[in-house]
Parts: C-alpha cells; sequence; structure tokens
C-alpha cells in the first residue's frame, strides 16, 4: 500500500521518510496542489501604485528608489531560485491538507511550528506561489531606507491561514525566512509570528507587533514596477483584508512593547478599535500609520481631509 502511495503522488524516499515522522509525531502533513495558468478574475483590482501625498506625516522624504531598475530588481529577486518565483497560478493561496485534529480547539505551540516548517519548505521545493515585490512599508522612514526584497506566500485549510516571508535588502547576500500562522479554531483567531532559522521556528512578538497589530499586512509595492505580478500581488492583498478579527499572541520571552497612547480620532478607530473589524492602533505603530495615510492607503476608502492630517500629525507627534 505505502510503495503505491508512493508511486501514485511521486514523493522520494528521503520524503516518504519526513512525512511518516510528521505522522507519527501527530502534526500536520501538508501536501501542495499543482499550480495552473492564472484565471482571468474580472473583478480583482490591483493595487494603487505607491505615491506620496505630501500629508507631512512622513518623518523622511518618500523614497522613489530611481537607480534600482526593474532589470536589477529582478536579478535580485531570481537570487532566491528563480524556480521557486513568478509561476503561473490559478487560486493565489496553496490549499493545504485537512488538520489531523479534526476536533482541535486551539493549536498546540509543535502543531503552529509544523505549519511554518511545511511552508517553508513548500517554498524551498518550488511548490509555493508568492509574490515578488520591494515593500512600501518595510523600505520607506527610519526602517531601513533602501529596497528591501520580498517574497510572499500564503496558505490555508480549515484550521489555518499561514504566510510564509523570505526577504533581504538589496545589499545582504543570504534570505531570512518570516512566517505568520492564525489559528482558526479558536475565538478570537490566534496570530503567530515566527523567524524560521536553522534550529526551526522561533516565536516573535517585540519587533512583529511594531507594524502587524492586526496580523499580516496588505500588499503595497513600493514602486509600480517593482513587482513581478501585479495580479497575484492584488489577489494575496484581498485575501488579507477577508482575513478575520484575531490577537496577537506575546512568547514569554518576546513580550508586548510599551504602546503609547491609543489611537481614538474616529476616522481611524471607526475600523481600528476594541469592537471594529482591526485591533486598536497604538503609538507603537506609528510608522505603518505615517506610510500608509501618507501614501493614500488608509483609510481605504477616502482621502483625510486637511483639518484631520493635522489632528493625526498632533497625536504622531504627541509625547506621553
Amino acid at each position: 500500500m505505502l510503495t503505491d502511495l508512493i508511486h501514485r503522488i511521486g514523493l522520494s524516499f528521503r520524503a516518504v521518510a519526513n512525512l511518516l515522522a510528521i505522522l507519527l509525531a501527530g502534526v500536520p502533513v501538508l501536501i501542495h496542489a499543482a499550480a495552473a495558468e492564472p484565471g482571468q478574475d474580472k473583478t480583482l483590482k490591483l493595487i494603487a501604485p505607491a505615491v506620496s501625498t505630501g500629508t507631512g506625516l512622513l518623518l523622511e522624504p518618500a523614497l522613489t528608489l530611481p537607480e534600482f531598475t526593474r532589470e536589477k530588481f529582478e536579478a535580485a529577486m531570481a537570487t532566491v531560485g528563480p524556480e521557486k518565483i513568478h509561476k503561473p497560478w490559478t487560486n493565489p493561496i496553496v490549499t493545504l491538507p485537512p488538520h489531523p485534529r479534526a476536533d482541535a480547539k486551539g493549536l498546540t505551540h509543535d502543531e503552529v511550528r509544523a505549519y511554518m516548517t511545511e511552508v517553508k519548505r513548500l517554498f524551498d521545493t518550488g511548490q509555493a506561489l508568492p509574490l515578488s515585490d520591494v515593500g512600501l512599508v518595510s523600505t520607506q522612514e527610519d526602517v531601513i531606507r533602501k529596497p528591501m526584497l520580498n517574497h510572499i506566500a500564503g496558505f490555508s485549510n480549515e484550521t489555518v491561514r499561514a504566510y510564509l516571508l523570505v526577504q533581504r535588502t538589496s545589499t545582504d547576500k543570504g534570505w531570512s525566512y518570516f512566517a505568520i500562522v492564525q489559528d482558526l479554531t479558536v475565538t478570537p483567531v490566534l496570530d503567530y509570528f515566527a523567524e524560521i532559522k536553522k534550529t526551526g521556528p522561533k516565536f516573535e512578538g517585540t519587533s512583529c507587533y511594531k507594524c502587524h497589530s492586526s496580523g499580516p499586512l496588505a500588499i503595497h509595492p513600493a514602486r509600480e514596477d517593482l513587482v513581478l505580478d501585479a495580479s497575484l500581488a492584488a489577489a494575496i492583498s484581498r485575501h488579507i483584508a477577508e482575513q478575520p478579527r484575531s490577537r496577537f499572541v506575546f512568547p514569554e520571552d518576546s513580550p508586548k512593547p510599551p504602546t503609547g497612547e491609543p489611537l481614538t480620532l474616529k476616522f481611524c478607530a471607526r475600523c481600528h478599535s476594541e469592537d471594529g473589524d482591526r485591533d486598536r492602533l497604538y503609538q507603537v505603530q506609528s510608522h505603518p500609520i505615517r506610510v500608509m495615510v501618507d501614501f493614500g492607503y488608509m483609510p481605504p476608502n477616502r482621502r483625510l481631509k486637511p483639518e484631520e492630517i493635522a489632528e493625526l500629525k498632533a497625536w504622531l507627534e504627541h509625547k506621553p
């Protein structure tokens, strides 16, 4: 029976050994469904190009990266392995098999780590569907101020939503791996963040929370041509926008940082509040707030009025 399974699904003997080890450990077995040519989704709206609206909220001038050409971008992205990226697709999110514990009410930390390890394996073996871009939020302001290269892939089943970020700056050599796993078996949904090191996933919280108060961030390339597949970026960003309300999980060795004052201005708190669609924002999240508002992505359906910009600027600059 096992040899027949090996023959039918084309697993190597090493992969079968790994599969058996996971099964015996009682953690999820995740198998990737084949990608195909993208379908025509006529409802898909591409992400608007990143153009500063000159609000005065940014701490430093907006970067346009004129020296980082499309050719340099493509060459840098391909260093992760050209066979792993810019792939044909139908569904932008890789469907994972059902979780072994059908009645799970809260994943164990080992199960969360197993999902993180597996989505990295899927990426490394060319079975993920990553978008590739230079990230707007991670490139602007006081973060690095040089191109931050991102490969971002999404995965899901009835139990989890998972995301893999493979990232480096334009001047670094190696790539770093980060993962988010959202446990959908509990209410509110729990968001686990980790850096995936050689020894396995290491849960993180303190630094991640500064940008990820409500889970994964929407996709926003720093420049219109610095994304390999604009349709895929828009599709994954739409998937992120549809995520459920969630709660950040802080490990003991990476606690919640000092938050500063909560953002209670009604044009933000309408969504970002205790009973809103997204979690409350604090001054610790000032960096993504400055960038997302200045570039016109927040609020999502309109631009802030000059008097509202002034209120927000005063709140950002207030020292509690």
